[in-house]
């Protein structure tokens, strides 16, 4: 195998399974979560607010979290944040099978998950870098792109059999469990010494306003921030609407969100094909013009009736949120090779950013800057 591809380390692929593990089991909580606040209350409201829960603490801390993370030991971080979560979805799991939870409850769970969730975010994309040679980091972001695209096809596929055959707690523990997967994952691989440049880490505050004012100061990137937030927030919300389309309008159950949720993957993955073979055609124009189709799909499935012409709208949805995500990621990482500024320590996962967003950008003495969009 190629020096140049990921693949060759150990260290990397000992991380791959352990994170594509895990995403699994993310994709079966998320599927389990709208359903069961769906059976719950019958409510698109509640559906909803838990949600929202689930990305809240990453939009509203994210720039917050990406400074931090900055200055905590990396592997220590992510096996404790990933020990909470594993403890935070087997109680869950634990009281849902005992019939102790009410929407309240599960709002809660969720917003204590969105906010592990959200911590671990740059956590994780600091560790990466720090596990394979330069050359091979290209090789490593998209194959962690591609486990994040594949888990999202085929992990409510098994979210749709689990919640059926066991119930939605089963699927909650199976999350739990997910989780020590990449916690041995994270305590057995090698990490590279940090890169220093040799300037002590700033007050938080600081470079939290140095961030702004980056964003304020820079018409692209704070362009392509504004096109990743519309998408964001009118895209994924309709997104999570599917529990209630799934039961109330297309009358299919859990096993039609889990076609539904599938559907989004498969398109999510069409686009990152697609762009693994050229960006030549990419521009801020593409990006803005993904926004205004995506709007209409989503007009469009929202005034159909039939579930099988539901899915290819859905799939067509995952393909141009993904688009919007994944190209505002790629317009980035060009802006600042051409601008010369240097990410360090820093991967994007660009299929999360269809989701929820927090961005992080603080200039560094001599001119050069550091940029990271935290997406979850």
């Amino acid at each position: 195998m190629s020096s140049s591809s990921a693949l060759s380390s150990r260290n990397f692929l000992i991380y791959l399974v352990g994170s594509t593990i895990s995403l699994h089991g993310l994709w079966v909580y998320r599927v389990a979560l709208g359903w069961f606040a769906w059976q719950l209350t019958g409510s698109e409201f509640w559906v909803g607010v838990v949600a929202f829960t689930q990305f809240a603490p990453a939009v509203f801390f994210g720039p917050l979290f990406g400074v931090l993370a900055d200055r905590v030991d990396r592997r220590k971080a992510s096996i404790v944040i990933n020990s909470f979560s594993t403890a935070n979805m087997l109680a869950l799991g634990a009281l849902a099978a005992l019939g102790n939870v009410d929407i309240v409850v599960l709002t809660v769970f969720s917003l204590l998950q969105g906010a592990l969730d959200g911590a671990h975010t740059p956590v994780r994309m600091t560790l990466v870098p720090n596990l394979v040679a330069r050359e091979q980091l290209e090789s490593a972001i998209a194959s962690t792109s591609i486990s994040f695209n594949v888990s999202r096809f085929v992990g409510p596929a098994i979210a749709g059999v689990v919640i059926a055959t066991l119930g939605v707690s089963a699927a909650f523990a199976l999350n739990g469990i997910s989780y020590l997967a990449i916690v041995a994952a994270v305590f057995f691989v090698e990490l590279r010494p940090r890169t220093r440049r040799g300037t002590k880490p700033g007050d938080v505050w600081s470079e939290l306003l140095d961030g702004v004012r980056y964003v304020r100061d820079h018409r692209t990137i704070r362009g392509l921030l504004f096109m990743i937030a519309v998408g964001s927030v009118f895209g994924r919300g309709a997104m999570e609407m599917l529990p209630a389309f799934a039961d109330a309008v297309f009358a299919r159950g859990s096993s039609g969100l889990a076609i539904l949720t599938s559907a989004v993957g498969v398109g999510a993955i069409a686009t990152g094909l697609v762009l693994a073979r050229t960006t030549l055609w990419l521009n801020l124009i593409v990006i803005r013009m993904s926004v205004v189709i995506a709007g209409l799909l989503i007009a469009a499935f929202g005034a159909n009736g039939a579930f099988w012409v539901a899915v290819p709208i859905v799939t067509a949805l995952g393909v141009i949120l993904s688009l919007g995500g994944v190209g505002s990621q790629i317009l980035r990482g060009k802006y600042r090779r051409l601008t010369g500024c240097a990410t360090s320590h820093t991967i994007v996962e660009p299929a999360h950013s269809e989701h929820s967003m927090g961005g992080r950008l603080a200039r560094r003495p001599g001119g050069s800057c550091r940029f990271s969009l935290h997406v979850v």
